[in-house]
């Protein structure tokens, strides 16, 4: 069986377009930030709008639902097409709002509005495309198609990065030309999962029979899985955020290297990522998935505090070697991170759980993690604070791991058998 289909491709392909649009708006806050809220310092510029992103917070999971609905009667790429149009109109929506020169206050609670709404409509990807592609796939199979969706998204953020290297390095004004852009390549990828739809597969459909306001109660039911998958999730979104969105306009606060420089290196630095996964995704088949991230996790917890310490000032080949010491260890942490999620929940109920915790956890922990450690070294000067927010993270996350393989461990111990039969035991519950 070929590990890829037709339909497949057609996921990674939206999938990287998708996240072109969604990170544009990261890239650019140096931009956005002075025009949508001039009445404050450089910093607290920085904090508000990039605190924008967390009003997903409400709208992730209400998406996630929404969406799941949409699937459960129309199929996944049908409601994987309409998020993603949805995706496109909120981006090129932003590229329309006028400053806050024009409207005043406005302006910000347009933004706000606007990234609300785009909150649930980007829901129903991770909702549904990060499990959709794994369906009807042997183990190893499923694991590389695993690899795939990981590695898509970065063509799309590469590209953004490149575009918005551009604009803040000689042309700010074009900012808006950028989200233009950005909804075109949505509508470009919505007519190609309306071509690989085809008719509506009854089994794909199935899979999503959880979402319904009566089964909502199984995310209590499987609090303590669904409160693992939400950190390991706001996790993967930090060891991405730091690195390319974070430091980014961190680093020219604290020594001579400037905005530019990183934003040109930012790229390159998207490039080898991207390249990576498929080499570390092989390495790690060899291992056990939970394992290797839990050592991934460690390593960061380990690490993080003297790196940042030694930041202010630094050259820019330091600045380099942490950005590329966090992308390594994230991509070796993020290789296994959706085939674990499949294997945390009972099949019929694997896409509401993973689904909403990975909302709830993208929201909070993830989107969330940039305008923290904003604040951290404002409020206390150093680059300590959010290394130790970091940090947190980190220990949590490894925690959270480590609970679930003391549990498989019981379950082997109390005699379920081989480890299909453990890896069925813990799917049940």
């Amino acid at each position: 069986m070929r590990t890829l289909t037709r339909r497949d491709v057609s996921i990674l392909i939206g999938h990287a377009l998708d996240h072109f649009d969604s990170s544009l708006y990261g890239f650019l806050a140096p931009v956005l930030a002075p025009l949508f809220f001039p009445d404050h310092d450089p910093i607290v510029q920085l904090i508000l709008v990039y605190s924008v992103m967390g009003t997903s917070i409400l709208t992730r999971p209400l998406g996630a639902f929404i969406f799941g609905m949409v699937a459960r009667k129309h199929g996944p790429l049908y409601g994987l097409s309409y998020s993603l149009i949805g995706v496109a109109v909120t981006t090129v929506c932003i590229g329309f709002l006028p400053g806050h020169a024009a409207i005043g206050w406005m302006a910000p609670f347009g933004l706000v509005v606007i990234r609300m709404v785009k909150g649930i409509f980007a829901a129903g990807e991770g909702t549904i495309a990060k499990l959709s592609i794994m369906e009807g796939k042997e183990e190893r199979q499923a694991l590389v198609a695993s690899h795939f969706y990981q590695s898509a998204p970065m063509a799309g953020i590469v590209l953004a990065s490149a575009v918005s290297l551009g604009v803040i390095a000689y042309y700010p004004e074009a900012w808006r030309f950028c989200f233009w852009a950005g909804g075109i390549t949505g509508g470009a990828a919505y007519l190609l999962r309306r071509h690989a739809q085809g008719a509506c597969v009854a089994e794909e459909s199935l899979s999503f029979h959880s979402y319904q306001l009566s089964h909502l109660s199984s995310l209590w039911t499987h609090r303590t899985s669904v409160i693992c998958v939400a950190i390991a999730t706001g996790f993967g979104h930090l060891t991405y955020s730091i690195p390319f969105v974070f430091m980014n306009t961190f680093i020219p606060f604290i020594t001579s290297v400037s905005l530019e420089t990183m934003m040109a290196f930012n790229t390159g630095l998207l490039i080898v990522d991207m390249g990576s996964i498929p080499f570390i995704g092989r390495w790690v088949l060899r291992y056990d998935g939970q394992k290797v991230m839990i050592v991934a996790s460690l390593v960061l917890a380990v690490t993080l505090v003297p790196l940042f310490l030694a930041l202010p000032e630094a050259s820019l080949a330091y600045v380099l070697f942490v950005r590329l010491w966090i992308v390594f260890w994230g991509v070796v942490f993020l290789c296994p991170l959706n085939f674990w999620f499949k294997g945390l929940f009972p099949l019929r109920e694997q896409y509401l759980l993973v689904g909403m915790s990975g909302a709830l956890g993208a929201a909070t922990l993830g989107r969330l993690t940039v305008p923290c450690c904003f604040w951290l070294w404002h409020m206390g000067g150093s680059p300590l604070w959010p290394s130790l927010y970091m940090v947190g993270m980190t220990l949590l996350t490894a925690g959270a791991l480590y609970w679930h393989v003391l549990k498989r461990a019981g379950l082997l111990r109390k005699g379920a058998g081989p480890l299909g039969a453990a890896v069925l035991d813990v799917r049940s519950g």
